[in-house]
Protein backbone atom coordinates (compact mmCIF):
# COMPACT_ATOMS: atom_id res chain seq x y z
CA UNK A 1 0.00 0.00 0.00
CA UNK A 2 1.16 3.12 -1.01
CA UNK A 3 1.21 6.76 1.19
CA UNK A 4 0.75 8.44 -1.31
CA UNK A 5 -2.28 10.86 -1.17
CA UNK A 6 -4.37 10.02 -4.37
CA UNK A 7 -6.53 13.33 -3.41
CA UNK A 8 -3.60 15.50 -3.59
CA UNK A 9 -3.60 17.50 -7.08
CA UNK A 10 -0.62 16.48 -8.84
CA UNK A 11 2.66 18.97 -8.97
CA UNK A 12 2.06 20.45 -12.62
CA UNK A 13 5.57 20.59 -14.42
CA UNK A 14 6.47 21.62 -18.08
CA UNK A 15 9.33 19.73 -20.16
CA UNK A 16 11.32 21.19 -23.00
CA UNK A 17 12.03 19.11 -25.71
CA UNK A 18 14.61 21.48 -27.81
CA UNK A 19 16.00 20.21 -30.83
CA UNK A 20 18.87 21.70 -32.80
CA UNK A 21 20.65 20.23 -36.05
CA UNK A 22 18.49 16.75 -35.45
CA UNK A 23 19.75 16.56 -31.67
CA UNK A 24 17.68 16.73 -28.51
CA UNK A 25 18.74 18.43 -25.39
CA UNK A 26 18.64 16.12 -22.08
CA UNK A 27 20.19 18.11 -18.99
CA UNK A 28 21.44 15.69 -15.93
CA UNK A 29 19.98 16.22 -12.47
CA UNK A 30 22.15 17.53 -9.23
CA UNK A 31 22.80 14.64 -6.81
CA UNK A 32 21.85 16.86 -3.98
CA UNK A 33 17.79 17.24 -5.93
CA UNK A 34 15.06 14.68 -5.88
CA UNK A 35 15.70 12.11 -8.48
CA UNK A 36 19.55 13.41 -8.72
CA UNK A 37 21.48 11.61 -10.97
CA UNK A 38 18.81 10.97 -13.76
CA UNK A 39 19.03 12.71 -16.98
CA UNK A 40 15.71 14.69 -18.12
CA UNK A 41 14.32 17.01 -20.44
CA UNK A 42 14.91 20.46 -18.67
CA UNK A 43 11.93 21.79 -17.16
CA UNK A 44 10.23 22.00 -14.03
CA UNK A 45 7.38 23.44 -12.09
CA UNK A 46 4.27 25.70 -13.29
CA UNK A 47 3.86 28.91 -11.13
CA UNK A 48 0.32 29.68 -9.83
CA UNK A 49 -0.67 32.41 -12.51
CA UNK A 50 1.73 31.12 -15.52
CA UNK A 51 1.06 29.62 -18.60
CA UNK A 52 2.60 26.39 -18.94
CA UNK A 53 4.16 27.89 -21.82
CA UNK A 54 5.67 30.89 -20.26
CA UNK A 55 6.70 28.39 -17.23
CA UNK A 56 8.71 26.42 -19.29
CA UNK A 57 10.62 29.84 -21.02
CA UNK A 58 11.49 30.73 -17.73
CA UNK A 59 12.48 27.45 -15.92
CA UNK A 60 14.90 27.08 -19.10
CA UNK A 61 16.52 30.44 -18.64
CA UNK A 62 17.00 29.72 -14.67
CA UNK A 63 18.31 26.42 -15.55
CA UNK A 64 20.61 27.15 -18.27
CA UNK A 65 20.70 30.43 -19.36
CA UNK A 66 19.61 30.21 -22.87
CA UNK A 67 16.64 31.57 -24.88
CA UNK A 68 14.02 29.14 -26.39
CA UNK A 69 11.06 29.30 -28.41
CA UNK A 70 8.09 27.24 -27.02
CA UNK A 71 6.48 25.31 -29.79
CA UNK A 72 3.70 22.87 -29.84
CA UNK A 73 2.20 20.76 -27.18
CA UNK A 74 4.27 17.10 -27.95
CA UNK A 75 2.78 14.99 -24.84
CA UNK A 76 1.09 15.03 -21.55
CA UNK A 77 2.38 13.19 -19.00
CA UNK A 78 0.68 11.53 -16.32
CA UNK A 79 3.21 9.93 -13.55
CA UNK A 80 3.22 8.22 -10.27
CA UNK A 81 6.58 8.40 -7.77
CA UNK A 82 6.49 7.11 -4.87
CA UNK A 83 6.74 10.39 -3.45
CA UNK A 84 3.49 12.03 -5.20
CA UNK A 85 1.89 12.22 -8.71
CA UNK A 86 3.33 14.43 -11.21
CA UNK A 87 1.37 16.04 -14.55
CA UNK A 88 3.77 16.84 -17.37
CA UNK A 89 3.20 19.01 -20.42
CA UNK A 90 6.03 18.13 -22.67
CA UNK A 91 6.85 21.18 -25.43
CA UNK A 92 8.54 20.97 -28.72
CA UNK A 93 11.17 24.01 -28.60
CA UNK A 94 13.61 25.55 -30.63
CA UNK A 95 17.15 26.99 -29.30
CA UNK A 96 16.55 30.64 -29.75
CA UNK A 97 20.16 32.44 -28.21
CA UNK A 98 22.46 32.11 -25.79
CA UNK A 99 25.03 29.93 -24.69
CA UNK A 100 24.06 26.81 -22.24
CA UNK A 101 25.79 27.03 -18.72
CA UNK A 102 24.94 24.49 -15.69
CA UNK A 103 23.17 26.73 -13.60
CA UNK A 104 20.76 24.41 -11.96
CA UNK A 105 21.65 21.62 -13.86
CA UNK A 106 24.95 18.94 -13.21
CA UNK A 107 25.75 18.49 -17.02
CA UNK A 108 23.67 18.56 -20.10
CA UNK A 109 24.15 16.97 -23.91
CA UNK A 110 22.75 16.99 -27.49
CA UNK A 111 21.18 13.68 -28.15
CA UNK A 112 20.40 12.24 -31.21
CA UNK A 113 16.58 10.85 -30.85
CA UNK A 114 16.95 7.24 -31.38
CA UNK A 115 20.23 7.37 -28.56
CA UNK A 116 17.87 9.34 -26.14
CA UNK A 117 17.04 5.57 -24.25
CA UNK A 118 20.84 4.74 -24.12
CA UNK A 119 20.70 7.34 -21.05
CA UNK A 120 19.25 6.87 -17.20
CA UNK A 121 16.32 8.87 -17.95
CA UNK A 122 13.56 9.91 -15.41
CA UNK A 123 10.43 7.37 -15.54
CA UNK A 124 7.76 10.07 -16.83
CA UNK A 125 9.99 11.27 -19.51
CA UNK A 126 10.06 7.98 -21.03
CA UNK A 127 6.67 8.11 -22.99
CA UNK A 128 8.18 11.77 -24.36
CA UNK A 129 11.17 9.88 -25.81
CA UNK A 130 8.19 7.29 -27.55
CA UNK A 131 6.48 9.96 -28.95
CA UNK A 132 9.17 11.34 -30.22
CA UNK A 133 10.44 8.15 -31.70
CA UNK A 134 7.24 7.76 -33.38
Amino acid sequence: MSNIDQHKPPIEVCAAVVQHQNKVLLTLRPEDKKLGGYWEFPGGKIEAEETPQAGLAREIREELDIEIVVRSLLKTVSHSYEWGNVLIFAYNCTWKSGTIKHLEVADHRWVAPENLLDYDILAADRPIIKKLLR
